[in-house]
């Protein structure tokens, strides 16, 4: 019976894991295509924290991402995720591609 609770252990911890990488990587698509779609270059993703919001209770992931507006400012903006959903992005306020 101790050897079913530690396989089933193991299995939730893989399972953990993999939700992980995988939220990971789909944070990392939507910067990238976000970063594209506004002219920005994202220099770096990493995930940040995780915290439990209320009403309704969730809890989300945040990822802190550098990007470039002008190839020499670089900013940091927030990338918060529910599961493998996007719940919202923050930026600074940043210089416009082109010099504007």
């Amino acid at each position: 019976m101790e050897e079913m609770l530690w396989i089933i252990l193991l299995v939730c911890l893989a399972s953990a894991f993999w939700q992980q990488r995988r939220q990971a990587e789909l944070a990392w698509q939507y910067l990238r295509r976000y970063c594209r779609q506004h002219e920005l270059q994202l220099l770096s993703v990493a995930r940040s924290h995780r915290r439990l919001a209320r009403r309704p209770l969730r809890l989300l992931t945040c990822y802190e991402f550098e990007f470039s507006s002008d190839g020499e400012s670089h900013y940091l903006g927030t990338l918060t995720m529910q599961g493998l959903n996007v719940a919202g992005i923050d930026i600074p306020p940043h210089r416009l591609p082109g010099g504007g």
